[in-house]
């Protein structure tokens, strides 16, 4: 009926090892697009925070960060040099791309 011989089914072996690759490929995929995701969010709370820092006290400001990020305000650092405020707040790792730190730095004018 339009087979070779020996070639019955092929399409199921073919099939059977291509599918657990194509899954992995989307898993780490999706991992990426989750912990990009992550990073923005983490770089828009650091923006924030340091927006903040600029007029308000410290404490405040981490609250800031701390409530865009999601996160707890004890993960957000600040740190101030001369004129200079940064904040900078972690991105949660998300398997199997590690997780990091994301920081912003504003002007704080006298």
């Amino acid at each position: 009926r339009g087979h070779v011989a020996g070639e019955r089914g092929s399409v199921t072996v073919e099939l059977a090892l291509a599918l657990p690759v194509l899954v992995l490929v989307l898993a780490v995929a999706l991992a990426g697009a989750r912990w990009a995701l992550g990073a923005a969010q983490a770089q828009a709370a650091a923006a924030h925070g340091a927006r903040a820092a600029v007029v308000e006290p410290d404490a405040r400001a981490r609250q800031v960060a701390a409530t865009v990020a999601g996160a707890d305000p004890s993960v957000v650092s600040i740190t101030r040099d001369g004129d200079w405020v940064t904040v900078c707040v972690p991105v949660a790792p998300v398997s199997p791309v590690p997780g990091g730190v994301r920081c912003a730095t504003a002007y704080d004018a006298p």
